[in-house]
């Protein structure tokens, strides 16, 4: 890059609007400080040398918290702009390109075009001609390991990056797939359970209810909210975390509310219900105490509250019982004027969801054919008589009859 370029690209990034944010990023302002001081004829190196060694540290070690260890630099403004917030990328992932002004998307491919300049510079290259010792690389670290990410700043058309973020989002919905509700703010979930519907052997006509309602809500047709309840070990949270796995390529998130936060449905749904992308919140192993109240939150938000849930929203939950607020038997003995009003009040959550699927657990003969599936997917060798045999006498000493049993029983087997 000549002295020309150089001062051409600064001039270029005071032209930036729309993407003011990834310039503002520590990092790239760290970058662009090195720009602003080698352009200048009475640079101390020094000082150059010293904001270098900051952008190195940066770069080395976002490389190894996202496993990226070529392409490193341009990487990482790739992914500043993938998860930027900004009018563009906002306006892409809730409409798409047909909505999008012209004059929009030309203010946006022009300021692409610009980051996608910086992000092409290799800065240790660049500045061994204005520094007279090379500079520790940073654009390959690890040699033979492709770097897998995809460049949107390639992407040859704005349509082609108002596609993308219509289908991926922006801010941490384009990071993540899977959030937890936690302080009153969305947390990200760096390793999601990667569990896909081939893992999971049997229950194929309750799988198959979910998947065609989650089908039905990603393509805006109407679709219900499901309980899933049963046996423990059947597979009723793999079944959800399965659905996201299907779907959250297509634009589909998954947040996690726990009991204690079901005061901030509302405030959940606030914050998605603006946004292009579909939600299901997801309460996992959900059951409340006689004394506890949070269910009545959770009747209003499913039907009968003022409002009702947004296009983009749906709520799965599972439980181990069909009646999920705990009943005593001395609840009818009650001081209670009207205690069967009462009783049916809490026996009524259940009938707020549309769907409701029971999982039971297997009886034997279903749970050796699970066993069987299991074993011949990891590819087992043990003959089938043993198999039966052993995997009998560990569910009898271990966690009884179910999926969940059978595949720590298979995990056992293949550890051995």
């Amino acid at each position: 890059m000549t002295e020309q370029h150089t001062n051409e690209l600064i001039k270029d990034l005071k032209t930036v609007v729309i993407y003011k944010n990834v310039l503002r990023d520590d990092t790239v302002r760290k970058f662009i400080k090195i720009l602003d001081l080698i352009s200048d004829e009475n640079t101390d190196v020094d000082i150059v040398y010293e904001i270098y060694s900051d952008l190195y540290s940066d770069l080395t070690k976002y490389a190894v918290k996202n496993s990226v260890y070529s392409g490193i630099w341009k990487s990482m403004v790739n992914d500043l702009v993938k998860v930027d917030e900004n009018i563009f990328s906002m306006l892409s992932e809730k409409f798409g390109q047909d909505k999008i002004d012209e004059r929009l998307k030309m203010a946006a491919e022009k300021e692409l075009e610009v980051l996608k300049k910086i992000a092409d510079v290799d800065l240790a290259e660049y500045m061994k001609e204005y520094i007279s010792f090379d500079m520790p690389p940073w654009e390959n670290l690890i040699i033979s390991l492709k770097n897998n990410t995809e460049y949107i700043l390639d992407y040859k058309t704005v349509d082609e990056i108002i596609e993308y973020y219509n289908k991926n989002g922006c801010g941490l919905f384009n990071r993540y797939r899977a959030f937890r509700w936690h302080n009153g703010k969305l947390i990200g979930v760096e390793n999601p359970d990667p569990v896909e519907f081939d893992d999971l052997v049997g229950y194929e006509e309750e799988h198959r209810i979910v998947i065609d309602n989650t089908d039905r809500f990603m393509r805006g047709l109407p679709a219900s909210n499901i309980l899933l309840y049963g046996d423990r070990g059947t597979g009723k949270s793999s079944t959800v975390k399965a659905v996201l796995n299907m779907y959250y390529k297509k634009g589909l998130r998954l947040i996690e509310v726990n009991r204690q936060d079901m005061v901030d449905l509302n405030n959940i749904i606030n914050v998605i219900s603006s946004r292009g992308l579909k939600f299901i919140l997801f309460l996992d192993d959900l059951s409340f105490e006689e004394n506890e109240t949070e269910y009545k939150i959770l009747k209003s938000t499913l039907e009968g509250g003022i409002g009702k849930l947004p296009d983009n929203v749906i709520i799965y939950a599972t439980s181990n019982r069909r009646h999920m607020i705990r009943e005593y038997l001395d609840d009818n003995v009650q001081n209670e004027l009207h205690s069967m009003d009462t009783k049916e009040e809490k026996l009524s959550l259940a009938d707020r969801f549309g769907i409701t699927i029971t999982f039971v657990s297997p009886n034997q003969e279903e749970y050796l054919k699970i066993v069987e599936s299991l074993a011949q997917k990891y590819g087992i060798s043990l003959d089938m008589d043993t198999l039966k045999s052993e995997s009998i006498r560990w569910c009898t000493w271990h966690n009884g009859m179910s999926p969940r049993s059978a595949k720590q029983f298979i995990d056992y087997i293949r550890s051995c």
